[in-house]
């Protein structure tokens, strides 16, 4: 099967009618069950509807990456299957996924610093787009140091533009494998740097290392409760429960959630099973879920990390910008994907033993977008009934 990402965009470019601005508030981080499961959580935000679906790659399909001027860049072949989430500017390729071998990639916003490496017409044949790593990484190799050697080594991630929306994709990448190894790869100022993340966690900007050094303006904070203390003749008390938390920072920045992430995966009391991992995840995923109108912008007054794509005509107006578009829980040991989104808040999953990737052609799974709880009235029975 023949997949060209670039010749997809093609049919898609109106995504340039949407004037809204970039997403800035994804938010990743792992934890590991007491079984030894690695689970991986991430919240996709965006301020534009992507109208995701799952989509299933299996072993064998040819992809033709992007050079910059719209040639044709680096082809290969899957070796290994692939379930992730796509976006509807981008269908072939993903924006989060994980492969038959346990590894993980996510491609999260870094505006303001990401640069790729100089275009070099002598690599043209190893050159791919940023928006096309995550899946040439999935499909191409089984661990971290097989993703980063091949981001070192073979794949050229030219600076260029992405067709959809005519500027640069300014992204960076969450990199982790089945062992619990994190690697965080970045391309700032023209250079890649490969980042080791013990810790497990990725927002946005600023870059990864600025990230982890504020960690140290937050190292008073503690899940445990705070005593009282005693000032002069008075009993100075708390007020009640979290008081450990207190000067955690609470908003949707970029920092703040790299903080808040950081803390919660590993103040978490540990699950003891993968499936508790799962939705100790979603637990955690759900105090960074971001509701239509918690973040404006203004159409006229814009920063350059927030204006994406508003564009300034008429007059001044508000308008709503990034929600939490969709949740992605990766059980990394077990190979199995849970999905929720804004409108179906139904946990869905993908069992990538069951995904057929001996099966040619890219398949699509619709994710539930509507909001329908069961009913669960009929069920009632006498309360001391057996």
């Amino acid at each position: 099967m023949n997949t060209s990402s670039f010749h997809t965009f093609l049919s898609v470019v109106v995504v340039a009618a949407y004037a809204v601005p970039e997403a800035l508030a994804c938010t990743a981080f792992q934890l590991t069950a007491d079984d030894g499961a690695q689970i991986y959580c991430r919240s996709m935000e965006f301020g534009f509807p992507f109208n995701s679906k799952a989509i299933i790659v299996p072993r064998g399909t040819r992809y033709t990456g992007t050079a910059p001027n719209g040639k044709p860049g680096l082809s290969w072949q899957t070796k290994y299957g692939v379930v992730g989430l796509n976006v509807n500017i981008a269908p072939s390729i993903v924006a989060d996924g994980m492969n038959e071998k346990g590894l993980v990639v996510g491609m999260l916003y870094l505006p303001g610093y990401s640069e790729y490496l100089p275009p070099d017409d002598a690599k043209t044949a190893q050159t791919i787009g940023s928006w096309e790593v995550a899946i040439y990484l999935l499909s191409t190799c089984a661990s971290v140091d097989e993703a980063t050697d091949a981001l070192t080594h073979r794949a050229h991630v030219a600076q260029q533009e992405f067709p959809p929306f005519k500027e640069v994709l300014p992204v960076h990448y969450w990199i982790g494998d089945a062992s619990g190894k994190v690697a965080i790869a970045e391309y700032v100022g023209g250079k890649l740097t490969i980042h080791s993340n013990p810790l497990g966690t990725l927002t946005n900007s600023p870059p990864f290392d600025w990230q982890q050094i504020n960690l140290g303006n937050f190292v008073n904070l503690t899940p445990v409760n705070v005593p009282t203390q005693k000032l002069g003749p008075t009993d100075i008390v708390n007020f009640g429960q979290g008081s450990g938390f207190i000067g955690l920072p609470g908003d949707f920045t970029p920092p703040s959630r790299f903080v808040r992430a950081a803390f919660f995966s590993h103040w978490a009391t540990a699950a003891k099973t993968a499936p508790d991992g799962v939705n100790l995840g979603f637990h955690i995923l759900n105090t960074f879920d971001i509701f239509a109108g918690a973040i404006k912008s203004d159409t006229t007054h814009q920063t350059e990390n927030t204006k994406g794509f508003l564009k300034p005509s008429g007059e001044p107006r508000l308008v709503d910008t990034d929600t939490t578009e969709w949740i992605v829980v990766h059980d990394r040991t077990h190979r199995k994907t849970y999905v929720r989104t804004y409108g179906g808040l139904k946990i869905q999953l993908i069992d990538l033993a069951k995904a057929g990737f001996d099966t040619p052609g890219i398949r699509a799974i619709e994710l539930a977008t509507t909001f329908q709880p069961d009913d669960v009235t009929e069920q009632a029975k006498p309360l001391n009934a057996k």
